[in-house]
């Protein structure tokens, strides 16, 4: 019985390790996944004030 908590509880040392790991490389892949966004969204822009300018000169 003994061994088997043992074991229980390593699983779960290794189980809450892998959720912490998770989340923070969730974290991470937000921040860059908003960072993306952000950047299209400039270039977006960009675009359209060269499009019009090459309309209007």
């Amino acid at each position: 019985m003994e061994a088997m908590g043992i074991i229980g509880f390593i699983f779960g040392l290794a189980g809450l390790s892998y959720a912490i790991t998770a989340k923070k490389d969730i974290a991470k892949l937000k921040i860059e996944f908003e960072d993306l966004k952000a950047s299209i969204e400039a270039s977006d822009k960009s675009n359209k004030n060269n499009t019009s300018e090459s309309i209007i000169g």
